[in-house]
């Protein structure tokens, strides 16, 4: 039997839930010696602007804050008992398009809020990682305050040696150490999601989850086939550790990163086929 999932209270404005607010963190941003190098030889180099951030509606809650004290603010829609969760802007920087496909989720289910199936609740993040897109489209942005990679700061993997192409990233000091990603964990303890989606670019193609507690695969082949990304196989351009899929398919929960192709397009059409898809994956389990 499937135990129901707590029902959520109505859409607030007002912070639900919430981490007790983390102590500002000053440090800046770092990659180790060579990385921004290295980053601007693979990817352009463009202003360091970043996508506007959108302002708190009646659907929106605070899931925590920043390590600079900036709201992580998601979206919800829907009634359902199974909770599909949306994230963006992991990494930001040169990610940022992501945080723009996320919005431009939201902006649809907000117009079109019968694109939520019955029996579903959708949960948007736009930008779970702040502090790195106000540092705009620069290697820079990719981090948080305090210079950790938040896709290297999970436990499940979790690895003090952790690499972004050939460089190496600072994991943070232990799993779960930043705000960004505790924020994220109590979300999911609070939410019991169903099934949990990390948008990033761009290596085109989604990549399941694999802690060995979840069918992410099964959720990699929904979302692959009806966005028009290659699914199947795992990421091999480089050594990657500590991810939230791995932390989440370990929690039970089915999860993928969606790679996008580029990085400017939200590429949002193809998305929203993906979400869809999801949601119909969902309700037939």
């Amino acid at each position: 039997m499937v135990t129901p999932l707590p029902t959520l209270p109505p859409p607030t404005p007002t912070p639900w839930p919430t981490l007790p607010p983390p102590p500002l963190m000053t440090a800046a941003p770092r990659l180790n010696p060579g990385a921004a190098a290295e980053a601007s030889l693979s990817i352009p180099s463009p202003p360091p602007t970043s996508p506007p951030t959108r302002s708190p509606t009646g659907s929106a809650f605070v899931v925590g804050r920043s390590g600079e004290g900036r709201d992580i603010l998601a979206w919800r829609f829907g009634t359902g008992e199974r909770v599909l969760l949306l994230v963006g802007g992991l990494h930001a920087g040169y990610e940022a398009n992501t945080v723009t496909l996320v919005n431009e989720l939201i902006a649809h289910f907000e117009a079109a809020p019968g694109d939520v199936l019955p029996g579903i609740t959708l949960v948007l993040i736009p930008a779970a990682n702040p502090d790195g897109l106000a540092r705009g489209r620069q290697a820079a942005g990719r981090f948080n305050a305090s210079g950790v990679d938040l896709n290297r700061n999970w436990s499940c993997g979790w690895s003090a040696e952790a690499y972004w192409r050939t460089e190496r990233v600072d994991p943070g000091p232990r799993p779960l150490s930043e705000p960004e990603t505790q924020a994220l964990a109590a979300l999911a303890q609070v939410l019991k999601p169903a099934a949990a989606v990390f948008y990033h670019s761009a290596a085109r193609g989604v990549f399941a989850g694999d802690c060995g507690g979840a069918d992410s695969a099964g959720l990699a082949a929904a979302l692959g086939e009806a966005a028009g990304y290659p699914y199947g196989r795992p990421f091999t351009a480089y050594r990657v550790t500590g991810t939230a899929p791995n932390w989440f398919d370990g929690q039970g929960i089915p999860a993928v990163d969606v790679e996008l192709t580029g990085t400017r397009d939200s590429e949002f059409v193809r998305n929203l086929r993906g979400v869809m898809a999801v949601q119909r994956w969902l309700v037939a389990r």
